[in-house]
């Protein structure tokens, strides 16, 4: 990992060199990307905002079995499954307790663990300190290592809060295919990248031989993971039809984050954190393809803009987790009402 930073340029372009400031000005960045209501010169959006931009989505919903099985109690057996599936040989958290030590006292930390994530997912509290990551940074390549945008930030969570949003994500993660239309193929169970692959080059194929003129259009959202807006993503979660209990639990991980970077051999001091979902954290990408499908099932929806037409119906885009491809023709029509979309969903999840 980088630990040596020969010098940063802060953001008016001075070269810092003392390691100690150096470290500091990453926590200035990070602190500023990860607070962005801190900088809103404009009113947050409103619950009625939020509810009439997903209703007009028309999301599908949970069955009332679907629901009830997300509530039912974290068993032994499941904390146990977790454990076992840590991978070897990563970093820890600010704790210090790795994945090797989780496996290797299991059977004297189970019952404990077990106790622990009930007692979460039932009442929504965690402690602080569970929350608390450590920010790393690795050089971006092809990028000047002197900006603290040109690093790439890697966040060590802590296991046992990694431990708790597995067992959440491993409950969530089977019922995604009845939520999520079949264009997203990011972390979908069942789903694979080449579903879209194929799709992308039929439509290109079928283009050609129909002489049907249009637009391949590539959307990828700055820092999305980052940006994400926690109430956003609460309501989202509701309207899916997912239990308000189990919200409470997953929004328990976002209760109080905090954070502290490691640069240049010194830590920083912590900083709060109240956007964005946890890298590192094997919940996000589940939480964030379903913050994003209401925008895509808007796009798909929407009658103004105009897909590539194919014997199976409409094609208009295709999506892994953030990165969006959109095929559209009369691109003068059908762009207007579609950046008026990304505006309107920029304005309330971001």
């Amino acid at each position: 990992m980088q630990t040596n930073i020969p010098y940063l340029l802060d953001a008016n372009n001075v070269k810092i060199y003392n390691p100690a400031l150096i470290t500091d000005e990453f926590a200035r960045y990070y602190a500023s990307l990860y607070n962005l209501g801190l900088e809103h010169t404009i009113p947050s959006p409103t619950q009625a905002d939020i509810d009439l931009f997903l209703h007009a989505a028309n999301l599908p919903s949970l069955s009332p079995s679907q629901a009830t099985d997300l509530l039912a109690a974290f068993t032994e057996e499941e904390v146990l499954k977790a454990i076992k599936a840590l991978p070897k040989n990563k970093a820890p958290g600010p704790d210090g307790f790795t994945n090797l030590y989780y496996q290797v006292f299991a059977s004297s930390l189970v019952p404990t663990l077990t106790l622990f994530f009930n007692d979460i997912k039932n009442t929504g509290i965690i402690p602080p300190e569970m929350l608390q990551a450590t920010v790393v940074t690795l050089p971006k390549p092809g990028k000047a290592p002197t900006h603290c945008a040109n690093f790439r930030p890697i966040s060590l969570l802590n296991v046992d809060a990694k431990l708790y949003a597995k067992l959440l994500a491993t409950r969530l993660g089977p019922l995604l295919p009845s939520l999520i239309a079949t264009e997203q193929t990011g972390f979908v169970p069942g789903r694979q990248t080449r579903d879209n692959t194929q799709r992308f080059y039929d439509i290109i194929d079928l283009a050609h031989r129909t002489n049907t003129s249009g637009l391949l259009l590539a959307l990828d959202a700055k820092k999305a993971f980052d940006r994400l807006h926690w109430g956003y993503m609460r309501l989202v979660l509701l309207k899916f039809g997912l239990p308000a209990q189990f919200v409470h639990s997953i929004m328990a991980l976002y209760s109080a984050p905090s954070a502290k970077v490691l640069a240049s051999g010194f830590l920083s001091s912590s900083f709060h954190i109240t956007n964005g979902t946890r890298q590192g954290c094997p919940l996000s990408p589940l939480i964030f393809i379903l913050a994003l499908e209401p925008l895509a099932l808007q796009i798909k929806i929407s009658q103004a803009i105009k897909g590539m037409p194919t014997p199976h119906g409409e094609h208009k885009l295709a999506l892994f987790a953030d990165d969006i491809l959109l095929f559209l023709t009369t691109p003068e029509i059908s762009l207007p009402p579609l950046f008026c979309l990304l505006d309107s969903f920029g304005a309330l999840s971001y």
